[in-house]
């Protein structure tokens, strides 16, 4: 397995232990007795455990489809349930954009937890400024993936050039250009 595998591996494993943990601790609480609070709490886990699973699996799959805009802002906001999006993409997302642009919210949203993001035909942003951890500034440059993060920014230079499009960090986060 190669070290991007790994670590994209270890960072999807990461991410959906919160709501995998949420339907398991429900699900013991109810042992036999039925209780509509616990019941709803599976429901809440589950809903949003299937809801990151789609988002992930756009951002990371190597799917090229396209995707209508308002699917594509639905699974965003269903699939970063703790993290306002301000959609302002307009029309389509066509030739792999759809996959670039989930890969690009999944980033920008895990390196700045629950700050509201910002889509749009240039990018995806937030205010005041992005988080650039070194490790991953470093993939953007050139350097190979050595953590989790910098795993995912590797695939979304993929992406990227698999949609005709340059990835660039900014101080606000991620830009593509044709």
């Amino acid at each position: 397995m190669s070290d991007v595998t790994q670590y994209l591996v270890r960072w999807l494993c990461h991410d959906l232990a919160t709501p995998i943990a949420s339907v398991m601790t429900a699900s013991e609480l109810l042992d036999d007795t039925p209780d509509a609070e616990i019941n709803e709490l599976i429901r809440f886990g589950a809903r949003r455990l299937t809801a990151r699973l789609r988002l992930v699996r756009l951002a990371l799959g190597a799917a090229e489809a396209d995707m209508a805009g308002g699917a594509l802002e639905r699974l965003l906001k269903d699939g970063l349930d703790s993290t306002s999006v301000d959609w302002r993409w307009e029309g389509d997302a066509t030739g792999g954009m759809a996959t670039l642009i989930a890969g690009c919210v999944l980033l920008v949203a895990d390196l700045n937890r629950t700050r509201p993001l910002a889509v749009d035909q240039d990018g995806v942003t937030v205010a005041p400024s992005c988080t650039w951890p070194d490790p991953v500034a470093a993939v953007f440059t050139g350097s190979p993936a050595s953590c989790n993060r910098g795993s995912l920014a590797a695939m979304l230079l993929q992406a990227a050039d698999r949609a005709g499009r340059r990835l660039a960090t900014t101080p606000n986060g991620l830009t593509w250009s044709a």
